[in-house]
C-alpha cells in the first residue's frame, strides 16, 4: 500500500512500526460525495490531528456515522458500499509490481503511469464487508472527478493565506484540472489603486509558499473567467510579455509524480520532486488599464424570441413554489 510521506495515515503507520506493532485500518469505498470531499483535505488546510470527517459532516449538515470493525479495533464508515479491514504490518515490504513486472503501478493525477515503488508496506486483510448489490464508484488517475476533488484543499489553502495577508485583493482561485488540482493555480486579483501594483506577485509567492505542490501560477485580472481556459489563454496572449511578466524560482520542493521534476530532466534539479516554480503575470499594469478595456457586449434577452417557452417556464416555476 502506497502512503504519501507526511500524510496522516503514514505518520500513524511510522509510529506503529517504531513500536513494533501493526496498524489497524479500514478502507472504506463507495461513499457519499461529502465524505469524498472531506477525505481530500490535507495540511496546511487541515493540520495534523484534524478529523476530516468533520468537513464531510459540515457539508451534509449532519454527523458522519461510524461503526465498529468486525475484525480490527478500528472504526468504519456506516453505509459504505464496501469496507476492507486489515493491518499494516511492521517491517514487511514488497515491490509494487511484483505480479506484473511492468515497472508501472497505476495512472496518476498528473496524467502519466506512475512508476512502481520498489518497497511498500503490506496490508494483511482480515475481513471484507459490503452492502447487498454493492456499487463502487471509482476515481482513477487524471480523470476530472479526481483532479477536481484534489483541487479543493489547494484552493482553500491559497485563499486563506492570501486573504489573511492582503484582504480583499484575491477575488477567486482555481486549481486547474490540467495540473491535477495541485500543480497549476489560477489567481484572479483586483487592483483598486496604484499601490496595488506588485501585490499580484506577493499573492503568487504566498500561494507557492503555502502549498508546496504548486508548480505554476497564472495571475489574471477580475475581468477574466478563471474557469474558462480560453479566457486564461487570451489573457496570457494579450496581457503578458515574456521578458517582463515571468518570474522563475528554481530549486523549490514540488511533487515527485511530475516526471519533469528530476535531475535527468535538468542538471539544475538536485533531486526528484524539486522544481523551478514559475509565475506568469497576465494582469494589466495599473498605469495602462485604460488601454486594455474588453470589448463590451450587451446582454441578450431571449424571451422575445421564444415567448411560449418562457411563459410555460414561468408557469411551472410558479406552481413549484
Amino acid at each position: 500500500m502506497f502512503l504519501a510521506a507526511g500524510r496522516h495515515i503514514e505518520v500513524f503507520r511510522q509510529k506503529a512500526e517504531a513500536a513494533g506493532k501493526p496498524l489497524p485500518i479500514t478502507i472504506n469505498m463507495g461513499l457519499d460525495p461529502a465524505i469524498y470531499i472531506g477525505a481530500c483535505f490535507e495540511a496546511p488546510t487541515t493540520p495534523f490531528g484534524y478529523n476530516e470527517l468533520g468537513v464531510a459532516g459540515a457539508l451534509r449538515q449532519r454527523p458522519v456515522e461510524l461503526v465498529q470493525g468486525v475484525s480490527v479495533p478500528e472504526k468504519a464508515i456506516a453505509r459504505a458500499e464496501i469496507v476492507i479491514e486489515g493491518e499494516l504490518l511492521p517491517g514487511v515490504r514488497v515491490r509494487e509490481d511484483q505480479h506484473t513486472n511492468s515497472g508501472h503501478a497505476m495512472p496518476e493525477f498528473p496524467g502519466y503511469c506512475g512508476g512502481a515503488n520498489p518497497s511498500l508496506p503490506v496490508i494483511k486483510v482480515k475481513a471484507v464487508t459490503m452492502r447487498n448489490n454493492a456499487i463502487l464508484q471509482t476515481l482513477v488517475g487524471p480523470g476530472e472527478e479526481h483532479t477536481t476533488l484534489a483541487g479543493l484543499p489547494t484552493e482553500a489553502s491559497i485563499w486563506n493565506a492570501v486573504e489573511a495577508a492582503i484582504p480583499g485583493f484575491l477575488q477567486n482561485v482555481y486549481a486547474h484540472t490540467a495540473g491535477g488540482g495541485k500543480f497549476l493555480g489560477i489567481l484572479q486579483v483586483k487592483k483598486r489603486q496604484p499601490a496595488d501594483e506588485g501585490r499580484q506577485g506577493q499573492a503568487a509567492l504566498l500561494a507557492l509558499a503555502t502549498y508546496s505542490e504548486l508548480k505554476n501560477i497564472i495571475l489574471v485580472d477580475e475581468d477574466v473567467d478563471i474557469f474558462d481556459s480560453d479566457d486564461i489563454l487570451w489573457a496570457m496572449t494579450t496581457r503578458m510579455q515574456g521578458d517582463v511578466s515571468i518570474t522563475t524560482i528554481p530549486g523549490i520542493r514540488g511533487h515527485q509524480l511530475d516526471p519533469s521534476q528530476t535531475p535527468e530532466y535538468s542538471p539544475s534539479i538536485r533531486g526528484n520532486g524539486i522544481s523551478c516554480k514559475t509565475i506568469f503575470d497576465c494582469t494589466v499594469p495599473w498605469a495602462l488599464k485604460s488601454h486594455f478595456e474588453r470589448a463590451p457586449f450587451a446582454d441578450v434577452d431571449p424571451r422575445p424570441f421564444a415567448p411560449e417557452y418562457f411563459a410555460r417556464l414561468e408557469k411551472n416555476q410558479g406552481s413549484a413554489k
